[in-house]
């Protein structure tokens, strides 16, 4: 199992224990809870578990308390286009949860989380039960009364169905009665369950960088590692240690005058605490005068990348003269980095060597590792971030923009001022676009319409 296409493909199923209740990857055997995935998924942190509980409780009046237990968070597509992960937790698959521009963070509960609920003291509506299939048909609710969701109880299941009427219900999803909260696992017990894969996760992944140092470098010289202040490159930088040893590694921090202030700092820690050296690249352009010049930057436009990140890093490496850089991409964050190849050359920085040891490796499986090792998180992801970069960046989620723009207000405030310069618009007006998020696919766009300044 220890080949990088055996631990993919394991990789692709996540389970949980009952006993205690903890996620595991790579399920397999009989007796064992076991889900496919294909997105990217994690460890649900402080913020997504609060909206949980949140949606719970206005939804069915319960309190799950996911604040103290583990819940796994699983991408998929969003139903209404901007955001949406699938729930796991208790053994259960709970729904899928989806944060909408227009309403915010809404649940579609599954039957799972119906029963749940129902055992947590939810109100229960009992129904006749009809002549075959339940889901999906309209159900009557005896004396009406329905409005927004409810839970039934027929014959044996428990259902979640919505008002149609005020008679009338539709069932969305039913499991059968009885499933209740399972004794918590903290990060220790998740780590031990999953000892034995994230063992080989990690031995290969050294494996990979050795092999590499040998080849590009010849087993002499530095290798450079790209260091955001997120997870996924605080991992590489802890397996490139392991396999090469502190003194022939160098984190290379690249600030572009837009990130989170939290992510430098805890870029800084890490290097102090991995005892390894430092390198901070700065742009050389107040990004901020380059926004009043250029416009907002877009995904189809990332301009901001190439001025203020690579070219900045294309110079430092040419003058360290830099063989060779790790990197934390990962094949489950986005289409683009899936089609990155593990082994190879970023074209804006010729000449220095591209290579990703936890490309095939989902977010859960960096947690682990790092929590095994204790070596901190960024407390960012707490704050309910997905990725560590840019306060404003075009690949942020909307509900990241207005975390974003809860915790630093005042950056937020000199981007509208910025932006409002060279559209010709007021600031406030260029606050509020930045806030519905519409500039991520190119505020240019927007504002050229008939009748809207632009400069």
């Amino acid at each position: 199992m220890a080949g990088v296409e055996g631990l993919r493909e394991a990789l692709g199923r996540l389970g949980w224990l009952r006993e205690p209740s903890a996620p595991i990857l790579g399920c397999r055997g009989s007796g064992r809870v076991c889900w496919r995935v294909r997105g990217d998924y994690w460890l649900a942190g402080r913020y997504e578990k609060h909206v949980l509980d949140a949606l719970l409780d206005k939804m069915f009046n319960v309190r799950l308390g996911a604040v103290d237990r583990l819940v796994v968070f699983h991408r998929v597509p969003a139903p209404g286009g901007e955001y949406a992960v699938e729930v796991f937790g208790e053994a259960l698959r709970l729904g899928v949860v989806e944060y909408l521009p227009a309403r915010g963070w809404v649940l579609h509960p599954s039957g799972a989380a119906a029963s749940l609920a129902a055992s947590l003291g939810a109100p229960v509506t009992v129904v006749e039960p009809p002549r075959g299939r339940v889901k999906g048909k309209k159900l009557r609710v005896p004396g009406c009364g329905a409005r927004g969701w409810l839970l039934l109880r027929v014959g044996g299941y428990v259902a979640v169905a919505r008002a149609v009427d005020e008679c009338d219900v539709k069932v969305k999803d039913l499991a059968p009665a009885g499933f209740r909260l399972l004794r918590p696992a903290g990060i220790e017990e998740a780590v031990e369950a999953n000892q034995e894969i994230v063992g080989s996760l990690a031995a290969e992944a050294r494996g990979f960088i050795r092999r590499v140092y040998a080849k590009v470098m010849a087993s002499r010289g530095r290798v450079y590692v790209a260091l955001s202040g997120g997870a996924d490159s605080a991992a590489v930088l802890s397996l490139a240690r392991e396999a090469l040893g502190a003194e022939r590694v160098v984190a290379v921090y690249a600030d572009t005058g837009m990130e989170f202030p939290e992510a430098r700092r805890h870029a800084e820690r890490l290097a102090a605490l991995l005892g390894v050296d430092l390198e901070v690249v700065e742009p050389g352009a107040d990004p901020l005068g380059e926004v009043e010049e250029r416009g907002l930057m877009s995904r189809d436009d990332r301009w901001c990348t190439r001025l203020l990140k690579l070219e900045p890093l294309r110079r430092f490496y040419r003058r360290v003269g830099a063989r060779l850089v790790l990197d934390g991409a990962r094949a489950l964050e986005s289409t683009t980095r899936a089609e990155t190849p593990r082994l190879g050359e970023n074209p804006l920085i010729p000449g220095v060597v591209r290579a990703l040891p936890i490309h095939h490796w989902p977010r859960l499986a960096v947690q682990l590792y790092l929590a095994e090792r204790v070596i901190p998180v960024n407390q960012l992801y707490q704050e309910g971030l997905t990725r560590i970069g840019c306060i404003a960046c075009p690949a942020m989620h909307l509900y990241e923009i207005h975390i974003a723009w809860s915790l630093h207000p005042w950056w937020y405030r000199r981007l509208a001022e910025a932006v409002a310069r060279h559209y010709g618009l007021d600031p406030r007006e260029a606050l509020r676009l930045l806030l519905r998020g519409k500039w991520r696919k190119g505020l240019s766009l927007l504002l050229s319409r008939p009748g809207r300044p632009h400069r």
